[in-house]
């Protein structure tokens, strides 16, 4: 038994240093991507719609804004800010008398007078994050009449900024790589790494920073820079932080699904043999403000990721090799994020209680360190380095502890799953108010 659970170890050791090497390895392969799409010249400017849905971003409104202003394009561009009713409601419910998010944005955009930014409010109560953006969508095609197949539909988290190039960027690789379905930027959570670093009691969401940018970079990036610089197919997800969808494809895949909008969506693509692009720009995300925060966003990331069966079994009967790729996919996300972090944490206790400190239990006690390691490194290649050394290392030495937290979406998701179903009625997600 003891060489069984020592061999199963070894394995998971080999599997997540490769997470350890691929972030690395990203840097020097991002550079020889980077050289490739520099060679080309743009032939036009693509039409591009940039959605930024939003609902209680009261706070950061004039943020997102002055730095989308800030944005200089050649082609035609439209920013569309999409706020709620649902917002609306719950203020006039609950009876708080602050603006909505809706008022500020309103009163902002008139102040600076910017042509380029829209403003679409979604009439309805029910929906999500989905709705909203299907209703500008519906919108744009009203009222701009599109008639170009290269137009593209880039989606943002409310908190993002990403790189004042992004755009021009992004036509580059659609010169280069003939205009793919979809564009992927990676968010990187370190817009306020530097200031969190400086606070107290902020350790456990920087050591989630750390850990976060492995699957930053050693997934989602390492397999769109697999799609770019080679031709294969690799199955992927959507970033719903930082996604660019031409318009066509979106309408051909029945647009955002409802839920989710993004992991759901490049699972969709994936089985039809959609072509995927990596874009070499970044947006830069919040790291949240609580941990409780995060929870939360690891019960939609959860949820998101078991909708590979759902999209498995819609495309029954037809794109055979894509659902098979996408079942070996989706199945290893969950078995990541369930069953290894458990069977990482048995062994640290199985070989505490026992006294029997062999060779896996160093092997698995070295993985968050090395993570940790490769992510500082790519921490610095982006640009942050005035950060509190002393509490970035002190979330590095307490690192071990992250497997502790990594599969309480799963356990939560499973939860409200038995409450949704004893009770009869839908799950709720709470919003991550910043």
């Amino acid at each position: 038994m003891n060489k069984v659970l020592l061999i199963i170890a070894i394995i998971i050791f080999a599997i997540y240093f490769f997470g350890f090497v691929f972030t690395i390895l990203t840097i020097y392969l991002e550079k020889k991507y980077k050289r490739q799409i520099s060679k080309y010249k743009l032939s036009k400017y693509r039409d591009i719609y940039v959605l930024l849905p939003a609902m209680k971003e009261q706070k950061i409104v004039k943020s997102t804004i002055d730095w989308f202003h800030k944005i200089e394009y050649k082609g035609n561009i439209k920013f569309v800010i999409i706020t709620t009713e649902k917002e609306e409601l719950e203020y006039k419910t609950n009876n708080i008398k602050d603006k909505t998010t809706n008022i500020v944005v309103e009163e902002y955009l008139n102040k600076l007078n910017d042509k380029r930014f829209i403003h679409y409010h979604y009439p309805k109560t029910n929906g999500n994050k989905s709705s909203q953006m299907n209703y500008a969508i519906e919108m744009i095609k009203k009222e701009y009449k599109i008639t170009d197949n290269d137009t593209y539909i880039s989606v943002f988290d409310f908190d993002s900024q990403p790189e004042l190039n992004t755009f021009d960027v992004l036509n580059q690789v659609a010169e280069c790589k003939n205009s793919p379905d979809a564009i992927n930027q990676v968010p990187m959570c370190f817009k306020n790494y530097e200031e969190f670093s400086k606070q107290k009691g902020k350790t456990m969401l920087l050591l989630y920073t750390l850990h976060h940018t492995i699957r930053s970079c050693a997934i989602e990036k390492m397999k769109l820079l697999i799609c770019s610089l080679t031709k294969m197919k690799v199955p992927q997800y959507c970033m719903g932080a930082c996604m660019h969808i031409k318009l066509s494809t979106l309408l051909e895949n029945d647009k955002f699904p409802i839920f989710v909008d993004d992991l759901t969506l490049g699972y969709r693509m994936s089985i039809k043999g959609c072509r995927f692009a990596y874009l070499p720009t970044y947006n830069y995300s919040l790291i949240p403000n609580r941990l409780y925060d995060y929870m939360n966003s690891a019960v939609l990331i959860f949820k998101g990721i078991s909708t590979y069966l759902t999209e498995i079994r819609k495309a029954r009967g037809r794109n055979l090799y894509g659902r098979i790729k996408m079942f070996i996919a989706g199945t290893g996300n969950i078995i990541v994020f369930t069953i290894i972090p458990w069977f990482i944490i048995g062994y640290y206790l199985y070989s505490v209680i026992s006294h029997n400190f062999n060779i896996g239990f160093w092997l698995l006690l070295s993985i968050p360190y090395l993570w940790c390691i490769a992510s500082y490194i790519n921490l610095h290649y982006y640009g942050f380095k005035k950060d509190n050394k002393f509490r970035s290392i002190l979330a590095m030495i307490i690192s071990p502890i992250w497997f502790f937290f990594r599969p309480f979406g799963f356990l939560i998701y499973i939860k409200r799953l038995i409450v949704s179903k004893i009770m009869r009625r839908e799950i709720k997600y709470k919003k991550t108010e910043r």
